[in-house]
């Protein structure tokens, strides 16, 4: 992987800190409280996360989990939808869901076939 693919995502992770310093500052420096109001929108983190890992075509999976992990929680800050106390009890599954996607990864799949195909074919 050149550096120019590895630095392609840091420019996200960037502008989150550079946002929460500037929400820092606001805050310190006027009487708004913007910091509660937007810790209440940390869900989105996760959407925006399993949008990407879909989108990059390298888990999606792991990416469909994300989502709807984040909708879940969005859904009861905007909607006061009631999560019941037993679902915690299931947290397990998210682990399972991980190891069956990852299982599936190293064996390669579709995409990985492909890739393989054309690298041969460069040959």
């Amino acid at each position: 992987m050149s550096a120019s693919e590895e630095g392609k995502g840091n420019w996200v992770f960037g502008l989150i800190i550079l946002a929460v310093g500037i929400i820092f500052i606001v805050e310190n420096f006027t009487d708004l409280e913007i910091w509660g109001r937007v810790w209440n929108l940390w869900p989105v983190i996760l959407l925006i996360w399993g949008i990407k890992e879909i989108w990059q075509n390298k888990s999606i999976f792991f990416g469909v989990i994300l989502i709807a992990i984040g909708t879940i929680f969005l859904a009861k800050y905007f909607f006061d939808f009631e999560i019941s106390e037993n679902i915690w009890k299931f947290w397990p599954i998210l682990i399972i869901a991980l190891g069956i996607d990852q299982i599936f990864k190293s064996f390669g799949g579709v995409r990985a076939k492909v890739k393989r195909k054309m690298k041969e074919e460069e040959i």
